[in-house]
């Protein structure tokens, strides 16, 4: 399929102009989204995933309630651009709805005996909703974790020709032009994180692959389409030359780096607002917090000059100092199990215990998985050491479906919200996974451990238990 061309990109703004005339030219009062829900399992997760202006990093996830009688639910917010695209997410499955002002779509869910649930499109605009139903699940890389890069792009390819075809069913001429073009552009960011995947595997750069380059090169970072695609994010990644530092390394020059990209290429407002929260939360989340951290933020406000909340809002990271726990207890917070019962995390003293902290929705936690198992295989004859997963999941269903699916061999435990922030705040997580070890007595001997996946841990746990 072709990438979206810069000179249609150019015309995007006329485009959603034309969009939003429409949305404004009815009298139709009733709510938004609404619908039947027939669930088999209780307590399933049901949700709409809202992107204000499709900024990323502003998502609003949002409950949707159904009547216990009737099964029926409505939704209803205010839409400033009078018209949106939203995710709908309903147990473990992944819908979408156009959602359009003064307008009214319907979703009908049916829970099937398999768990995975049948929708049925229909109200206003229910040809938009299918095919943005379609998009959703093609853009989904997700759900399909544990793939190989081979079955995920069979997977993307089906997808895409899937959402292709629900495309080509939309009336309005003007409308089928545009999904045409972010569905495509879409496709070429799938493919992209693929490589990345494939590369992550192979143990080598996805900039090793021509095809890589040849995607990247199709990007326009100041193209609306590309931006509402989340492609600019993944252009950047390339422009910035600055080698990335390890995990929890000074990310100072890197991400100052970024920032000077940005202020050379980048006009687009709206990807430089993404940006204006992305690389602050990539120094404070990823890098060692302190290093650098001054010129950072003097080269942060300015960039972000246009964007004052943000600043104040990585305003209070900026002037956190990090504890250091080593060498002191850790905590008393409470561990829940698959059945519901708890335990201190102070009854896990006895052994070193390795600890890795994670949730369902975090890519790099589940790539790290995989490698989780191969160590506790590895290690199983060493009496001294344990391996324990937390999981800060609020989707404890969620959290028990991919427990369910992987089976695991080591100790699993969630965090409710209270044990969370307690634990957050006194190891300084600011972003997951993230890794640490226990010592015998229960005291912190390294708060930001090596990943799993990094050769030198094995070296580092069997050096702490000889």
């Amino acid at each position: 399929m072709t990438r979206t061309s810069k000179k249609i990109a150019k015309h995007f703004a006329s485009l959603l102009a034309v969009v939003l005339l429409a949305a404004c030219n009815t009298n139709n009062n009733g709510a938004l989204l609404t619908g039947k829900v027939k669930f088999l399992t209780p307590d399933q997760s049901f949700a709409v995933n809202y992107l204000p202006d499709g900024n990323l990093y502003e998502a609003q996830v949002i409950d949707l309630v159904a009547d216990s009688l009737t099964g029926e639910y409505t939704f209803d917010i205010d839409l400033p651009d009078g018209v949106a695209d939203v995710e709908v997410m309903i147990g473990q499955d992944l819908f979408g709805a156009h959602l359009q002002k003064g307008k009214t779509t319907r979703l009908d869910f049916v829970e099937q005996e398999d768990g995975t649930f049948q929708c049925t499109f229909s109200g206003d605009n229910a040809d938009l909703s299918e095919a943005v139903s379609a998009m959703a699940q093609a853009n989904d890389l997700f759900s399909m974790q544990g793939m190989t890069p081979a079955d995920e792009r069979k997977t993307a390819d089906e997808r895409h020709a899937t959402a292709m075809e629900k495309i080509g069913a939309i009336k309005d001429q003007t409308l089928r032009d545009y999904y045409t073009q972010l569905c495509n552009a879409q496709y070429t960011g799938m493919k992209i994180r693929i490589l990345g995947d494939q590369a992550y595997e192979e143990g080598c750069k996805e900039s090793d692959y021509p095809e890589y380059k040849e995607l990247i090169a199709t990007i326009d970072p100041n193209s609306e389409i590309d931006y509402r695609a989340m492609n600019s994010i993944l252009w950047l990644g390339h422009a910035v030359t600055a080698p990335e530092p390890t995990f929890k390394g000074d990310y100072s020059a890197y991400c100052i780096a970024q920032m000077d990209v940005a202020d050379s290429v980048v006009t687009n407002q709206k990807f430089r607002k993404q940006l204006a929260y992305l690389i602050p939360n990539t120094f404070f989340a990823y890098g060692d917090h302190e290093t650098g951290k001054d010129a950072f933020w003097a080269r942060y406000q300015e960039f972000a000059k246009d964007f004052p909340e943000y600043i104040k809002a990585f305003e209070t990271e900026y002037n956190k100092t990090v504890q250091n726990m080593e060498g002191q207890q850790i905590p008393d917070i409470a561990l829940e199990r698959l059945d519901g019962s708890k335990v201190s995390i102070r009854s896990l003293q006895g052994k070193y215990t390795y600890i890795d902290v994670w949730a369902t929705w975090c890519g790099p936690c589940c790539k790290e998985i995989p490698f989780v198992e191969k160590l506790v295989e590895e290690m199983k004859g060493n009496e001294k050491l344990q391996f324990v997963s937390l999981s800060m999941d609020s989707d404890r269903q969620a959290w028990e479906a991919k427990l369910e699916k992987d089976k695991p061999a080591w100790a699993q435990f969630i965090l409710d919200a209270e044990a969370s922030k307690t634990l957050s705040e006194a190891l300084a997580i600011t972003g997951i996974p993230r890794f640490f070890v226990l010592g015998p007595d229960g005291t912190v001997l390294n708060q930001d451990a090596k990943r799993p996946s990094d050769p030198e841990l094995v070296e580092y746990l069997n050096g702490l238990t000889k």
